[in-house]
C-alpha cells in the first residue's frame, strides 16, 4: 500500500522553501521527478513486508501456492486468478526500490501472461527463477514465514492430535456403552433352567418368544434357585416382552423355563424399551413394557382379548391401572411412569 507523506516532507523533496523556490538545477523538472521517486519508493526490507505480509495469505505465497497447483489443462477460472496475483504482484512492484522492482516484475509476468492470453501451458521455469532471486533478497523475510509455518503446523498437528484422542475416546465409549446395552440372547427346547446375566442391578426387560403347542411358562429364581416370579404362563405359541425385578425382591440369577418347543429369551436395559408421550396413541398386541413422558392425563384404554389384561405402572407410585378379564375399554389416569401390560389381545391407549 502506498504511504502518504507529510507536506513538509514531500515539499523537502522537491526542493521547496517558505521564501521561494530553491536553486534552478533543484528546481529543474528532471531534478523534481528524481526526488519524487525516491520519496515514493520502498526499500527493499519493506517490499519484502508487503509480499510476506499474512503468511498463508500473502501475495507471493499465494501466487507460489497457485502455480504449485496449477493443473495440466487450464480453464477459464485459472487464468482469472492468474490474473489477479499477477495484478497484487504488479502492485506491490509499483512501490518497490529498483532493486527489487524488476525482480517483482519478473515473477508477475509468467501468471500475467496466462491471465491475459490464451496460452495452453504456463512458463514454470519462468517464475521459478524469479520466484529464487526475490527469496533471495527477502531471506529474511521467508525465514520468519518458514518459521511461522512450522510453528502453525505443530500447533495444527497438536490440535488434530488431541481431537484424534478425543475421537477415539468417544469411539470406545460408545462402542462400550452399545456392548453394555446390547441384549443378552439365551436360546433352547423344552425345559430348561438358565443362568443369566442382566445389564444392571434393578428392573429388566425380557422379550421372550416360544413356537410349540403345550405349556409354556418362565419363573424368574434368585440365587438360591428359589422361584420369585411367574414372567410367562400360557399355552402355544408366545410372543411379548415382560418386566422383572421391578420390586425390591432379590435379584433374578436364572430363568426356569418350561416349555413343549423351542424358544428365545433376549434381556434389554430399560433404556431400550419404546416410550410415547401421549401426543399419538400407543398400541400393542399382548404383553409389552413402556415408558410413559408426558404429563399426568386421562386415558383411554381398549383391549379386544379374551383372557386377563393387567396395567401396571412403575412410576413414583406404582399400582395396578387395570386388572379385568376379555375385553375392555375404559379411561384410567396415567402418571410419568414405566408401564407392563400383560394382554392376549391388541390394545391401545390414548390421552383424552
Amino acid at each position: 500500500m502506498n504511504k502518504l507523506l507529510p507536506a513538509a516532507a514531500v515539499a523537502a523533496a522537491l526542493g521547496l522553501t517558505g521564501c521561494g523556490g530553491g536553486s534552478s538545477a533543484e528546481s529543474s523538472p528532471s531534478a523534481i521527478a528524481t526526488s519524487t521517486i525516491k520519496v515514493g519508493v520502498f526499500d527493499t526490507n519493506q517490499t519484502c513486508n508487503q509480499l510476506f505480509a499474512k503468511d498463508d495469505d500473502s501475495r507471493l505465497i499465494t501466487a507460489s501456492t497457485f502455480v504449485a497447483n496449477l493443473p495440466t489443462e487450464i480453464d477459464k477460472s485459472q487464468r482469472t486468478l492468474a490474473k489477479i496475483s499477477a495484478g497484487d504482484l504488479e502492485f506491490v512492484a509499483n512501490t518497490a526500490n529498483e532493486a527489487m522492482k524488476p525482480l517483482v516484475l519478473d515473477l508477475a509476468k509468467p501468471l500475467k501472461d496466462l491471465g491475459e492470453s490464451d496460452q495452453s501451458g504456463f512458463d514454470r521455469e519462468a517464475y521459478k527463477m524469479a520466484e529464487s532471486k526475490v527469496l533471495e533478497k527477502c531471506s529474511t523475510q521467508y525465514s520468519s514465514y518458514q518459521g511461522n509455518k512450522a510453528a502453525r503446523a505443530a500447533v495444527e498437528k497438536a490440535e488434530a492430535d488431541v481431537a484424534a484422542r478425543k475421537a477415539a475416546e468417544e469411539a470406545a465409549a460408545k462402542a462400550a456403552a452399545e456392548a453394555a446395552a446390547a441384549p443378552k440372547e439365551y436360546a433352547g427346547f423344552g425345559d430348561d433352567v438358565v443362568t443369566i446375566t442382566k445389564h444392571d442391578t434393578g428392573a429388566q426387560a425380557a422379550i421372550i418368544q416360544h413356537t410349540g403347542g403345550s405349556n409354556f411358562a418362565v419363573h424368574t429364581l434368585d440365587a438360591t434357585l428359589d422361584t420369585t416370579d411367574l414372567l410367562v404362563n400360557t399355552i402355544g405359541n408366545y410372543s411379548g416382552a415382560v418386566l422383572f425385578d421391578a420390586r425390591s425382591r432379590g435379584q433374578t440369577t436364572a430363568l426356569k423355563i418350561t416349555a413343549g418347543g423351542s424358544w428365545t429369551i433376549k434381556l434389554v436395559p430399560l433404556t431400550s424399551v419404546r416410550s410415547f408421550d401421549g401426543s399419538v396413541p400407543i398400541t400393542g398386541a399382548g404383553d409389552d413394557v413402556f415408558y410413559y413422558k408426558g404429563a399426568t392425563k386421562a386415558v383411554t384404554f381398549t383391549h379386544d382379548g379374551s383372557s386377563n389384561i393387567a396395567v401396571h405402572t412403575f412410576g413414583t407410585r406404582p399400582d395396578l391401572l387395570i386388572n379385568e378379564i376379555g375385553a375392555y375399554t375404559g379411561t384410567v389416569v396415567w402418571a410419568p411412569g414405566l408401564y407392563q401390560v400383560t394382554a392376549d389381545g391388541n390394545w391401545s391407549a390414548t390421552l383424552k
